[in-house]
């Protein structure tokens, strides 16, 4: 029998009477006898803060496209961002998913602009939920703010949610950030009794330049291949990366993790799919799953805490919340992990001297 690792990194005070643990349960998807099993649902910003999504949105609708998924995808919202919005932003952003969505031959009954039609949006994430089984569940990339998503789901039917599985990767799509005050955060979603699935930042391989600033054409250099692209959709994708002022299509590695079961997406990677069109074989079952200590679905007499640290993951923290104990629970039901199994649990913590 295989060996898979999990990580679970519960950074929390063990010493101070929190234990965790987590109750193994069978998973299957996505890939079932090497067939993609359920739906693909997506939400993202672009109206505001950051124009990455100008590139990454192209950039993950060419992903499903290249794999045979197009037919998968049955939602998409866009300009996600409700409290703050930038008129120009948001046009440039619809062009780029819109354009996109018909050069890759999309059907554009599923996209909805949240500054046009959020509450089309917030039914059409409804429905994708109440849709949803344990045979053909939904897999919601969360590549914006978490607001209308959580408006969405909180509207379903609430024995439908253990078929949803959220893909994050990032503080901002978590709803915490330095300069900017969200709604809700991923534990409002997580407590719908949703699965949260926390990878790998996507920014680490995928994003050249600085946050804030137009990127140097040098910093443009590993995505050239774009640019010099026979296929016209490909040459479009290049065009928005250009608009969008940065190389930097980091959220669409989370569309590259849900369709290959690989947190490492890289500019090579994605070439090889979309300029050659040669299918990555999908992972299996991943070696290593993380599991973050603010992703459990129950903190009992815990609280979340933002640390503002880089050494904390994600800069978050699970820490008691007032008591001398506590305890965090979840069920481990992760994509691209085996039905059965033998894993090593390596527990990592945060004591309060700060000792790793």
């Amino acid at each position: 029998m295989g060996r898979t690792y999990v990580v679970c990194c519960v950074l929390v005070a063990l010493l101070q009477g929190i234990a965790g643990s987590f109750v193994a349960t069978a998973s299957t998807g996505p890939y079932v006898e090497g067939q993609f099993r359920g739906r693909i649902a997506y939400s993202c910003d672009g109206n505001y803060n950051d124009p990455d999504d100008w590139v990454a949105s192209p950039v993950t609708l060419a992903i499903l496209a290249e794999m045979g998924l197009k037919e998968r995808l049955v939602h998409f919202d866009y300009n996600s961002i409700l409290s703050a919005s930038n008129p120009e932003w948001e046009k440039i952003h619809a062009e780029s998913v819109l354009g996109t969505a018909e050069r890759y031959g999309f059907d554009k009954r599923v996209f909805f602009d949240c500054q046009k039609e959020l509450d089309a949006a917030i039914a059409s994430i409804t429905k994708a939920v109440n849709d949803s089984t344990a045979e053909d569940p939904l897999y919601f990339i969360i590549a914006g703010p978490v607001d209308v998503p959580f408006l969405g789901i909180q509207k379903s039917d609430p024995d439908k949610r253990q078929f949803v599985y959220c893909i994050s990767h990032s503080r901002w799509n978590d709803g915490f950030a330095s300069r900017f005050k969200f709604t809700r955060t991923k534990r409002d979603v997580i407590e719908q009794d949703v699965h949260w699935v926390q990878i790998r930042d996507q920014n680490r391989l995928l994003s050249f330049g600085r946050y804030g600033q137009p990127a140097s054409i040098e910093e443009f250099e590993p995505y050239f291949w774009m640019r010099d692209s026979s296929p016209p959709q490909v040459r479009w994708l290049w065009e928005r990366m250009l608009v969008s002022t940065r190389p930097d299509p980091s959220d669409a590695g989370m569309t590259w993790f849900l369709v290959t079961g690989d947190e490492e997406c890289t500019p090579e990677k994605l070439r090889r799919l979309l300029d050659e069109h040669q299918r990555p074989v999908s992972t299996i079952a991943r070696q290593q799953v993380r599991i973050e200590a603010e992703n459990f679905r129950y903190l009992d007499g815990c609280a979340l805490e933002d640390r503002n640290d880089k050494n904390a993951s994600h800069a978050l923290n699970t820490r008691l919340a007032g008591g001398t104990t506590g305890s965090i629970r979840t069920r481990f039901h992760e994509p691209f992990a085996r039905d059965s199994a033998s894993y090593d649990v390596e527990v990592r913590c945060l004591d309060t001297n700060n000792a790793r």
